[in-house]
């Protein structure tokens, strides 16, 4: 959670109030913070750590982990659980875990406090458990429930750590401006300007041209098995349906003439009325506007020149009118003649001068003509009771347990079996088959649930929708070797080259600490090594336009002034040698104080992330934090693919 603090607080503190929710509800949110419990989903086992009185357990944590990590693909559809648990998915998570237990506990050490109807209107105002009328859905609610494995106490837990989130962190996260003082040294920082020079020392230059033989690259593939794995592959069944699948029943007499007795005031005689209006702020104002009104000005000349503004209303009746007004406004403003002009008369918001702009007069219709207008709402209302019943029907079918074939059969739907699929929605393999992009939500749903499970997705809002399942899953695997040994060989040669590359650059670094220059370090190292470049810039200039900030630099404007530092480059392409020579930065007290204004506005944000990370970090001083780390490193195993489950 606090990891995430810095780029949630681009907009204040406001994402930080849904943190304690997103693992669980996904579909809601776009960050996350989780409660702490004993249990999850109804899996126990031992305890990974212990957060106070709060046990974590580990069936918990890989549970959390895998809902996370099925969050994570909507963005990156091609991620395994592999690459997730490396790139820090697993340990961000229990993180996640602990962080929400100890703030909740400590939030009522201090004396917070929810309570059940807080959480209640929560629950009601998420999206996610939303029907097709757009209101709160039981059954919806309990669908997602049950798809995704958790109770309704472990959500109502998340919630109500939700809300003790907002009453602790918000009104210290929420900071709106720096001292002057305080934001001077980050300004400094901006305009620091460095310059160092940089060689790369490319692994293709070193990598061996021999083929070391079918069980070296076996072992190969092994030991790198995530960055040759194919992503999960799931095939889908699906029938489509929307408004005109729904029979909706044609509207009898009787229902017309029903209608119309119901609602007699509607078609009975009416009168409605536009008013012209200016409120001046005092009598003498008002009576100079009313006065060149009366002397043929319009309102709105009058008002502009005294200062203020007219505007008009819509088609109101008295009773609305009455509402916005007065009685006694109303019943005058009523009794008037259009073009009449009505005041000053003094309201709450100040003396008000009102013209009669329209009299709109309504006379009573009689049931037939009435009927063209009743029948129109009665069909609309019938078919959007239809589609609701239809898609209430279709959702009890696969809730109770309705095969897919089953469900587009008794409704005749056309049921369509797609190919092997990737996140992305497109084919595994070559093939002529292409999904429609209005799909796409089908698809991330898909991959969210278990295979066979009967599912609902919204295509178009209370329009278009597609029942579907998941028919097979292909698990996340490499392809035979055979298929791929040309590949891997390349890569085993880039790999073999890169750690020459390596050596190479730790020789050349190791020289220049022992005082000999870049340049020399470089000759001495022999060929197939670059030449030396000079690199560097102004702080502020990077990441400039939304850029990138390229890794040289970014290491360059980490470093000690007059260190040399080695740098990786990804995809075993080689190694670059980095040397810091010069630094330049201006005197805090000697800056423009605009730009220190300028500066210290969007740091108000970031100040008060590192405050709720201060929190955070309290928190779990003050209720103790014990993490079982052997039993972690036993689950991070099991997620790579390369233990058993813990038990």
């Amino acid at each position: 959670m606090i990891t995430a603090i810095r780029n949630l607080f681009s907009s204040a503190v406001g994402k930080f109030l849904a943190l304690a929710f997103v693992v669980v509800v996904g579909l809601a949110f776009a960050l996350s913070d989780v409660t702490g419990s004993g249990t999850f989903g109804g899996i126990g086992g031992a305890n990974v750590a212990q957060v106070g009185n709060t046990e974590i357990g580990v069936g918990e944590l890989r549970d959390r982990v895998r809902l996370a990590y099925n969050q994570a693909r909507q963005d990156q559809p091609g991620m395994t659980m592999a690459s997730f648990v490396e790139s820090g998915g697993l340990d961000q998570v229990l993180n996640q875990l602990i962080e929400g237990a100890a703030f909740e506990q400590f939030a009522v050490k201090l004396g917070f406090g929810t309570s059940k109807r807080l959480v209640d209107g929560r629950i009601a105002d998420l999206p996610v458990f939303a029907g097709v009328s757009g209101k709160f859905d039981q059954t919806r609610f309990q669908a997602f429930l049950r798809e995704n494995g958790i109770s309704e106490a472990q959500l109502r837990r998340d919630l109500r750590q939700q809300l003790f989130v907002e009453q602790l962190a918000a009104p210290i996260g929420t900071v709106a401006r720096l001292a002057p003082g305080m934001a001077q040294p980050y300004a400094a920082l901006l305009l620091e300007a460095r310059r160092g020079d940089a060689t790369f020392i490319p692994s293709s230059a070193f990598a061996p041209k021999t083929d070391p033989g079918d069980d070296a690259l076996r072992k190969y593939l092994t030991q790198n098995k995530t960055r040759f794995t194919v992503p999960e592959r799931r095939v889908l069944q699906y029938a489509l349906f929307d408004r005109s699948s729904a029979p909706v029943p044609e509207v009898a007499a009787d229902e017309v003439a029903a209608y119309y007795k119901a609602n007699a005031a509607r078609f009975s005689a009416s009168e409605t009325r536009r008013f012209a209006q200016v409120i001046a702020p005092d009598q003498a104002t008002a009576n100079g506007i009313a006065t060149k009104v009366r002397g043929g000005a319009t309102i709105q000349a009058a008002a502009q020149a005294a200062g203020l503004s007219a505007s008009t209303t819509g088609t109101l009746t008295r009773s609305a009118y009455t509402a916005m007004t007065s009685d006694a406004m109303a019943k005058a403003a009523f009794a008037a003649k259009r073009g009449d002009l009505l005041g000053p008369t003094q309201t709450g918001l100040g003396w008000a001068v009102t013209r009669v702009e329209d009299i709109i007069a309504q006379p009573t219709r009689t049931l037939a003509e009435a009927t063209p207008e009743i029948r129109t709402e009665l069909e609309k209302n019938k078919a959007n009771e239809a589609i609701v019943d239809y898609y209430n029907a279709i959702q009890d079918a696969v809730n109770g347990g309705a095969a897919i074939e089953e469900v587009a059969s008794d409704r005749k739907l056309k049921l369509v079996e797609t190919p092997p699929l990737l996140p992305s929605g497109r084919p595994a393999g070559p093939s002529d088959f292409t999904l429609p992009p209005e799909l796409a939500p089908m698809v991330a749903q898909a991959f969210q649930g278990n295979e066979g499970e009967g599912q609902i997705a919204t295509l178009v809002e209370n329009e278009k929708f597609a029942v579907f399942a998941v028919k097979s899953v292909v698990a996340a695997a490499p392809p035979p070797f055979a298929q791929i040994r040309g590949d891997l060989l390349t890569d085993w040669r880039f790999a073999e080259g890169q750690k020459v590359a390596r050596d190479k650059a730790r020789a050349i670094a190791k020289a220049v600490e022992g005082g000999k220059s870049l340049a020399e370090a470089v000759r001495a190292a022999g060929p197939n090594i670059g030449s030396v470049q000079t690199i560097g810039g102004r702080r502020a200039e990077l990441g400039r336009d939304g850029q990138g900030v390229p890794p040289e630099l970014a290491l360059l404007f980490s470093m000690a002034q007059g260190s040399v530092k080695t740098l990786e480059i990804p995809g075993n392409r080689g190694w670059m040698v980095i040397s810091l020579g010069h630094v330049d930065r201006p005197d805090p007290k000697q800056i423009d104080p605009a730009r220190v204004a300028a500066i210290a506005q969007p740091l108000g944000p970031a100040f008060g992330s590192e405050l709720v990370e201060q929190l955070a970090a309290e928190a779990k001083r003050r209720v103790r934090v014990k993490i079982d780390k052997d039993l972690l490193e036993q689950l991070r195993q099991e997620l790579n693919g390369t233990a058993a489950a813990v038990e």
